[in-house]
């Protein structure tokens, strides 16, 4: 019986790690929905392998929020979306595309988080202090992928809030989403989350 207990321990310790992390994924997520208004700055870097090292490019962005309408503001593009429809804007080469909004296409910290609520093992991979804040790392493997083979989520321990996520791609590639700064409750005109054709007049619609 001895034996079979201390066989059976690696699998048990291995379940309640799964599941404390899973539970604090979704605790993040409770918190992100509670909200009523979000403001965040970032830097998404992404990097490429090129002539055997990373070749890496980063850019700067803002993402506000107030429940299912989002606009996203970056060097090189803007996203919106009203819960139903998203617009992804690209004003350097005038072109406008248009599509179902769902949490494939959101970029909104719930959205993102809801998408890795099924078809993933949780991992708590430690912590760290970055910036003044304790940050809880989970590891995310997921089940069947032909394109990620993991995810780094880094969360506020203090805020419960997403700080910062790393998605491992399959062909060496990484695409780093970092909070510089994460405002909340904060008032937020609901004009900015209207789209009008005239500001879009001559784009082309991919």
């Amino acid at each position: 019986m001895r034996i079979f207990a201390l066989l059976l321990l690696p699998f048990l310790t291995f379940g309640q790690n799964h599941e404390q992390a899973k539970e604090i994924l979704n605790q993040v997520y409770e918190t992100t929905l509670a909200l009523e208004s979000q403001h965040i700055t970032f830097t998404n870097t992404i990097e490429v392998p090129s002539n055997g090292g990373m070749k890496q490019r980063s850019s700067e962005g803002e993402l506000f929020a107030i429940g299912e309408n989002v606009r996203v503001k970056t060097n090189a593009f803007e996203f919106l979306s009203n819960g139903t429809t998203a617009y992804l804007i690209y004003p350097e080469d005038q072109e406008i595309e248009v599509a179902a909004s769902d949490e494939e296409t959101s970029l909104s910290p719930a959205d993102i988080l809801k998408n890795y609520q099924s078809g993933y093992s949780y991992k708590m991979a430690g912590q760290a202090l970055v910036n003044g804040h304790n940050i809880q790392y989970i590891r995310l493997r997921p089940i069947s992928s032909e394109e990620v083979k993991e995810i780094l989520i880094g969360v506020n321990v203090k805020t419960m809030l997403l700080d910062n996520y790393t998605q491992f791609g399959t062909n060496g590639s990484n695409n780093i989403f970092s909070v510089k700064a994460y405002a909340i409750n904060l008032p937020l005109d609901a004009e900015m989350f209207n789209i009008y054709a005239n500001e879009f007049e001559g784009f082309y619609r991919l």
